[in-house]
């Protein structure tokens, strides 16, 4: 059986480098070189550097029509496995594959259909997720299901510690899932329950405003890291919160104005002051400066104990 992988994010590469252990991966596709950094370098794709390490031929097309679709049919591949790749499939495309062309989501589907169903997981505060096989479909995300598996969150997951735990159950499911489509007993059938979208995120949806309850900001927190990270103003400059402990359900007093930093505790964090609750936050960034533990960050801003967030 010959793959087409077509994957660009991080998140992608274990399953790749299992998929070429275990069949034939004729092609990779994944996004054009993109400009990072101050210097405006061009940066390869995660899934590039994978698989021109592995020795895989690579196709980088800005649109999937015309010459690329041409391209792609000269390699002869006959199943299409398609994770983060950031693209969408036309049905031409689709029709390309015998064995047919499948997608890796990374939520329990109907659950979480879209664009961010990792951060979404976390900013909803989910007690699991899941991983699904589909196949791939001209609606966004409604193919037929393969193969699910579902696990447990425990609450301090961020994006970045979920994504790579996404990422090393993602390869074993892809093997089990493909080794049946290539002894012909992959079954499917359509998603059932209730069906919930993710939006794109963007800066703005990181702020945070403290009048809100502190497990949605402690959610917020998690589900941000490690981009946008979630913000606020201090001292009239951006401040990121990247990281925060487990929550302690302890009252606000009234007396305390929401927002408020109210002390560092030893070997917890530093103190804020929300809508209900105390928030305890253990790492923090200055625009402009390197992310620091609380204690460091404290070391360089003892005035930020007493001030009000968010002003």
């Amino acid at each position: 059986m010959r793959i087409l992988f077509a994957g660009t994010a991080e998140i992608a590469t274990p399953t790749l480098k299992a998929l070429y252990e275990k069949f034939e991966v004729g092609l990779v596709l994944t996004n054009p070189d993109a400009r990072k950094g101050r210097s405006k370098e061009l940066v390869a794709s995660p899934v590039k550097k994978m698989a021109l390490s592995l020795n895989i031929p690579v196709l980088q097309p800005e649109r999937l029509r015309g010459q690329a679709l041409v391209d792609v049919a000269s390699y002869n591949c006959d199943v299409l496995v398609c994770f983060a790749y950031g693209k969408i499939f036309g049905p031409r495309f689709l029709s390309m594959f015998e064995k047919g062309a499948y997608n890796i989501h990374p939520s329990a589907l109907p659950l979480l259909r879209g664009s961010a169903p990792i951060q979404y997981a976390i900013l909803n505060g989910l007690d699991s997720t899941g991983i699904t096989i589909q196949k791939l479909s001209l609606g966004v995300d409604e193919g037929d299901v393969c193969s699910v598996f579902r696990f447990d969150l425990d609450g301090s997951e961020t994006t970045s510690s979920l994504s790579e735990k996404v990422s090393l159950l993602s390869a074993p499911l892809a093997i089990e899932t493909f080794t049946k489509l290539e002894n012909n007993i992959l079954s499917s059938h359509p998603q059932e329950g209730e069906v919930s979208y993710t939006d794109m995120l963007s800066k703005d949806d990181s702020l945070l405003d403290f009048n809100e309850d502190a497990k949605v900001l402690h959610s917020k927190i998690r589900a941000f890291y490690p981009w946008p990270k979630a913000h606020t103003i201090y001292d009239g400059k951006v401040l990121f919160i990247t990281g925060v402990n487990p929550l302690t359900h302890e009252r606000r007093e009234h007396s305390i104005k929401v927002g408020t930093v109210v002390e560092i505790r030893k070997k917890q964090g530093l103190v804020i002051a929300c809508k209900d609750e105390l928030l305890i936050v253990t790492a923090l960034q200055l625009a402009g400066k390197k992310e620091l533990d609380y204690n460091s960050f404290f070391n360089g801003n003892s005035k930020i104990i007493d001030s009000i967030l968010g002003k």
